[in-house]
């Protein structure tokens, strides 16, 4: 990456290193969020870093070398999933004797919430029917919405450049790409996944894209971790893949077997990131701040979550 594109990097890790201090120092990840929502200026400089980041460094990339694409990789999983074939053949897995519903045809757009979307880059694909949400948009076709605190009902409600309510059981894809770091606390991370179960219908997916620049099994503990808290609320994970410098997931909503539950705050628990296990106090510590130690046995296990459990290639 060149100095322009880490200077920008720097400002949006930046952000998320005070968001992570403040929550140790308070243990209030309501308040933090709060006041980091009031704060413009730090909205406003977040939204145009990230957006110059995708858009002048990221999308060079992306045209350049395909495969490393976050957003060529949803869109390619859900052009598979719903038009050729990848939503029937996790029915035939299922080995359920029930009726299903018709499958969407070809002719019929994917309906598609992206959370976070900073600048809409899921706009050029004629196949999905996007609505872009953004804390703070970097482009006014982007409506605002904090999906922390934004209600779930019958009906989607756009005022003006803001989306006010969004609809349940509604929406065929959810986006979460390079979303869920941004909170401080696994508490919040929890409530966003909570909600889009509520606003996926029936056999939709939550595709949750996670960054990170090493080797596949280095974090697959965080990611098995996922994986168990999203599977206690009938989202199963379907898809895994390590692109260079992301994680790229897509669960599935079934229906969940809500006497295994377990209670909401160990659920949560799960929903960590390396990060929150440190506090750095000096730049030499930033460079170990995302690694996470595995005992030898769950570094073999770990190697379950590899990106060998294709369900397009079985």
């Amino acid at each position: 990456m060149s100095d322009d594109g880490k200077v920008l990097a720097e400002i949006i890790k930046e952000v998320h290193r005070r968001l992570r201090k403040e929550f140790r120092k308070s243990g209030d990840s309501e308040s933090v969020w709060l006041n980091h929502c009031q704060n413009e200026t730090t909205l406003k400089q977040y939204a145009s870093a990230m957006h110059h980041l995708a858009t002048d460094h990221w999308e060079k990339l992306r045209t350049s070398d395909p495969v490393t694409s976050r957003i060529n990789w949803t869109w390619s999983f859900l052009i598979c999933y719903y038009h050729e074939g990848g939503l029937e053949k996790e029915r035939l897995k299922s080995k359920l004797s029930i009726e299903w519903p018709k499958a969407s045809g070809k002719e019929s757009k994917i309906r598609v919430l992206d959370v976070g979307s900073c600048y809409n880059p899921f706009q050029e694909y004629e196949e999905l029917d996007v609505l872009p949400i953004d804390l703070c948009p970097a482009l006014e076709s982007v409506y605002q919405c904090d999906f922390l605190q934004v209600s779930v009902g019958e009906t989607t409600v756009l005022e003006g450049q803001c989306a006010v309510s969004l609809a349940a059981n509604h929406f065929q894809c959810i986006v979460f790409s390079f979303l869920l770091e941004y909170f401080p606390s696994s508490s919040q991370r929890w409530t966003c996944c909570e909600k889009a179960q509520q606003l996926l219908e029936e056999e939709g997916v939550l595709v949750i894209i996670t960054p990170d620049s090493k080797a596949a099994h280095s974090n697959s503990k965080v990611m098995k971790s996922w994986r168990e808290a999203l599977a206690a609320i009938g989202l199963e994970r379907i898809k895994y893949e390590k692109l260079q410098h992301a994680h790229c997931m897509a669960f599935r909503k079934t229906s969940a077997d809500r006497s295994c539950f377990i209670d909401d705050q160990k659920l949560a628990s799960l929903m960590y990131i390396p990060q929150d296990f440190h506090n750095p106090s000096s730049d030499s510590e930033r460079e170990d701040q995302d690694k996470v130690h595995f005992t030898e046995e769950e570094l073999l296990e770990g190697f379950t979550e590899l990106p060998m459990f294709d369900f397009l290639n079985e």
